[in-house]
């Protein structure tokens, strides 16, 4: 333990420079830069994010690498376009250039985001393209704003993620109602095939009962149904290919989705509260003819010095079988956030606690970023 605190003391004095450095040369808050592109656009902004980040400890949950757990990596390095043209259509491109917590040799760009949405009634918007499906509210909450280094395991095992498809989502009541439904392949990022030439269908609304000057109150749920063929999902104990030694992780059958979720917000405190359950029907009843998979997350922070030092406190729990005992996967997270300049400039530190069920061994992490918007 004490090499581990000496290691993350190093390279948190090492990001805290970097950090520092970018911040004197910048002296003011991150603007894209504004160009007027070829093709009559009203306005074209260009722009990024960088994610530098040290882990130091044990593994910690699935998603990190089994061997090298101790490593620097970019988290995330990302390019963005978005712009807008006077007859009521705006767009975006976003490339990521770094990919994901798993190790890999080679990094590539690839895409994110890249849609055209017509926005002419406020109430109903029409978007298409690839972009991030109505489903889950960590999920939708943008990857720079979040108050911990990752999200929970549930919500990266039970949502949907990114998907191309089409979308219509608007605001009501003077913005205190929202809503967003669409139909997608259903078979992942940056894929233009469909598994089987079935849609996956998801939908989300949200609300705002209370809201003033010093905080707010909001609500939200949402559902999704989906038929897969041959679909990768990790941590589910499926296997497609019995025969073989190892589970190939491949879904193929029926999946039906739905969560709920509130957040508060008063002055310096914030609270989120998460749920999620994903059932699902393989074809092949293996494990079972059907299975429930379940998790969810409390949340809260706290400004300790305003708007500068924030105290995070997280317990996540993940079950991918209701049905087999001692499964869970949970984890505490304290985490304390340094914002130089908003979450343009920000410094996070996060440690982590896991317990993988049955007679695994607890894990101990240590995640330390540094982040740039630009």
């Amino acid at each position: 333990m004490r090499s581990m605190l000496r290691r993350l003391g190093m390279s948190f004095c090492v990001l805290a420079l970097a950090t520092a450095g970018a911040f004197a040369q910048s002296n003011t808050t991150a603007t894209p830069a504004t160009v007027q592109g070829n093709a009559g656009e009203a306005s074209l902004v260009f722009g990024g994010l960088v994610q530098a980040q040290f882990e130091d400890g044990d593994r910690g949950d699935s998603r990190f690498p089994a061997t090298g757990t101790d490593r620097f990596l970019l988290r995330r390095t990302r390019l963005n376009a978005t712009g807008k043209f006077k007859e009521d259509f705006d767009f975006r491109v976003e490339l990521d250039l770094t990919g994901s917590l798993a190790s890999a040799t080679g990094l590539r760009a690839q895409l994110t985001d890249g849609y055209m949405n017509w926005s002419h009634y406020s109430f109903a918007n029409v978007r298409v393209g690839q972009f991030k499906t109505p489903f889950g509210f960590e999920q939708l909450y943008g990857d720079p704003r979040l108050l911990t280094a990752e999200r929970t395991l549930v919500n990266d095992r039970l949502t949907l993620g990114r998907q191309l498809g089409a979308q219509v989502w608007g605001d009501l009541l003077d913005k205190r109602l929202s809503y967003a439904v669409g139909t997608f392949n259903g078979n992942g990022v940056n894929n233009s095939g469909n598994d089987n030439s079935k849609f996956l269908w998801a939908g989300r609304i949200s609300a705002l009962p209370w809201k003033t000057k010093g905080g707010s109150w909001g609500v939200g749920a949402n559902a999704f149904t989906s038929e897969d063929t041959a679909l990768a999902l990790a941590d589910l104990n499926l296997d497609s290919t019995p025969a073989t030694a190892d589970k190939d992780g491949l879904f193929t059958g029926k999946r039906h989705g739905y969560g709920v979720d509130t957040q508060v917000e008063v002055g310096p405190f914030s609270l989120w509260v998460e749920y999620l359950k994903v059932r699902f029907e393989p074809t092949d009843a293996r494990p079972s003819a059907q299975f429930d998979a379940d998790g969810g997350y409390v949340q809260g922070a706290w400004f300790v010095v305003p708007q500068k030092l924030q105290v995070v406190l997280k317990y996540e729990t993940f079950d991918p079988n209701q049905d087999v005992a001692s499964n869970d996967v949970s984890t505490d997270t304290v985490g304390l956030n340094y914002y130089v300049k908003g979450h343009d400039l920000k410094v996070m530190l996060d440690y982590l606690r896991t317990d993988l069920g049955g007679k695994n061994p607890t894990q101990n992490k240590f995640l330390l970023r540094a982040q740039v918007i630009f």
